[in-house]
């Protein structure tokens, strides 16, 4: 999977460009993707490079920049450990989302769960800050 989404990720690029929608969706993807077979590092260098250019072309509250964010927040959190960054993280998703869908909508509401759920790991201390 890995191999067609990367050669799908360099089509875009080279066709549509590092701006286009479809092209920041597959950067996206890619560190999904990579986050899911365990290569942090590498998941969290797409998110950078999608956030990036999404920040540049959408906006920083644009909901596709802040659920890079968030995708970046559970990356430092779980797969990193630099809880530091993951609080940092969550906490900037949580606003951007308020920001620009409202309290009330459904992400707006699972980003503040995970925010909680983060919080929680502390206060049991299941997580140890760097």
């Amino acid at each position: 999977a890995k191999v067609f989404q990367l050669a799908a990720l360099e089509g875009q690029r080279r066709v549509l460009g590092d701006e286009h929608k479809d092209t920041l969706s597959s950067m996206t993807n890619m560190g999904n993707l990579l986050d899911d077979t365990g290569d942090h590092e590498g998941a969290l260098g797409y998110y950078q490079q999608a956030l990036r250019v999404q920040e540049k072309v959408l906006g920083k509250t644009h909901p596709s920049t802040v659920n890079t964010i968030e995708n970046m927040a559970i990356t430092y959190h779980v797969g990193l450990k630099d809880f530091l960054m993951a609080e940092k993280m969550f906490r900037q998703a949580l606003d951007g989302y308020e920001r620009s869908l409202g309290k009330n909508h459904e992400d707006t509401k699972n980003c503040a769960f995970n925010v909680a759920l983060f919080l929680c790991w502390h206060l049991l201390g299941l997580c140890k800050r760097k």
